[in-house]
């Protein structure tokens, strides 16, 4: 298993590289890191690890299986939705045969693999991190990767890296800061929760708390410039939105509130919400809901991009075939058409059913996650971080396409992981 740890933080790492250069060569080391470690749990793993982890997996299983079976089922050929492509090519060559959903197979079984790689990805985290003292490990390394993150994407936005290096800056500046100030935030509840613990004669608990507290405010102070810095006021809301999920379980542990009084603080959290949607969301504007809270694009690009969604119908184009169909689209545009928003990318690549499924899913995750973060008694703060950040990056995917990056989708894994993990006590889920 030891193995398999030091396999896991070398991925998240790693994963601060792929803010700057991401890449299909940066793509495939992390999916052997992955693989390796995969491998490791299965030659090292006990009876009742495997049980704990299908225990805090229960009723994710299926969900998570469903997008690969469908990419799958993209790449297979078929009499029913395959895309128009195909009918052309047995035009030009004179054959008859059937086609694909997908307009690129290649791509969408890669796509497929590094969508298998994500999953392997989050079950060794699971594996790793029900062990208290790795999670904690884990925690600090991921506060610290992301907040290190956050501030090398500030120089990059300042010209300090080279513009091509940085081209994607802008897009997941937001979402590496939201993720760096939650996971501080997180690092300072342990510290907290150390301190009110530590016995009169705890003086390592006491050097480590004032070492975790300092370090959790150096990586709130580093996510909050990149956040200002961003300059998207949904991304800022959306935060602000996860800090206050962050809070809410820490304001009924330590308040004590009973079921009602819960209640009635989620009924104010999900009307909140509402109230933000409504204001932000503007009718007057013959914008698709998957782009109509885009941070700042072009006229030229929203409306093209919307097109590509149009065109694509329900089945979709292939997963991972966006920059493919965006070069049949490029003269409408005037100019290079990149990925708008993450669900308006996979309403392309995998048709809008794949996209509601996919928010629904999310949302399941979310329940689950926060749920747990109100049953467990210490360690809370692990399972409600993992809930924030799934709500910071589903509502993300409405306002850009920083999820698309590896270094999100890799953060992203660890911090699911880690929630799922620590959700339930080891010896419930044995």
């Amino acid at each position: 298993m030891s193995i398999a740890f030091s396999l896991l933080l070398i991925c998240i790492v790693f994963a601060s590289g792929t803010a700057i250069q991401d890449g299909a060569a940066a793509q495939s080391l992390i999916a052997v890191f992955t693989v390796a470690a995969l491998a490791s749990i299965g030659l090292s793993a006990r009876t009742a690890d495997v049980k704990f982890a299908s225990q805090v997996t229960r009723g994710l299983k299926l969900i998570a299986a469903i997008p690969a079976v469908w990419m799958a089922l993209q790449i297979l050929p078929t009499p029913i939705g395959a895309h128009s492509i195909w009918s052309y090519a047995n035009e030009a060559l004179g054959r008859q045969a059937l086609g694909h959903i997908s307009v690129d197979l290649g791509v969408t079984i890669v796509s497929l693999i590094g969508y298998l790689a994500n999953l392997a990805l989050i079950l060794v985290g699971i594996f790793v991190t029900a062990d208290r003292r790795r999670a904690e490990l884990v925690l600090f390394v991921l506060a610290g990767a992301t907040a290190v993150t956050a501030i090398l994407l500030v120089f990059a936005e300042l010209g300090l890296f080279a513009a091509g290096s940085a081209r994607d800056a802008d897009r997941i500046q937001g979402a590496v800061s939201a993720l760096a100030i939650l996971a501080s935030l997180a690092c300072g509840v342990r510290a907290l929760e150390r301190h009110e613990s530590r016995t009169p004669q705890g003086k390592t608990v006491a050097r480590e708390v004032v070492f975790g507290s300092v370090a959790a405010m150096a990586g709130l102070a580093c996510g909050t410039i990149g956040l200002a810095l961003a300059g998207s006021l949904n991304n800022a809301l959306v935060t602000i939105f996860g800090i206050a999920l962050f809070a809410s379980v820490q304001t009924v542990r330590r308040l004590g509130l009973g079921a009602w009084a819960t209640a009635t603080l989620g009924a104010t959290l999900v009307l909140a919400a509402a109230m933000i949607i409504a204001w932000r969301y503007d009718p007057a504007r013959a914008v698709s809901p998957f782009l109509q809270f885009a941070n700042t694009f072009s006229a030229e690009s929203l409306s093209t991009v919307q097109r590509m969604m149009t065109d694509a119908g329900w089945q979709g184009t292939g997963a991972g075939t966006f920059a493919a169909m965006a070069s049949i689209y490029q003269d409408l545009a005037g100019a290079e058409i990149r990925p708008i928003t993450t669900v308006s990318t996979l309403a392309i690549e995998l048709g809008w059913p794949a996209v509601f499924f996919s928010v629904a899913a999310a949302g399941l995750l979310f329940v689950l996650l926060y749920r747990g973060s109100l049953r467990r008694g210490r360690d809370s703060f692990y399972p409600a971080l993992a809930a924030s950040c799934t709500f910071i990056v589903v509502a993300q995917a409405f306002c850009d396409a920083s999820l698309l990056n590896s270094c999100i989708a890799i953060m992203v894994d660890a911090i699911v992981a880690l929630g799922l993990a620590q959700s339930i006590s080891r010896r419930d889920g044995l």
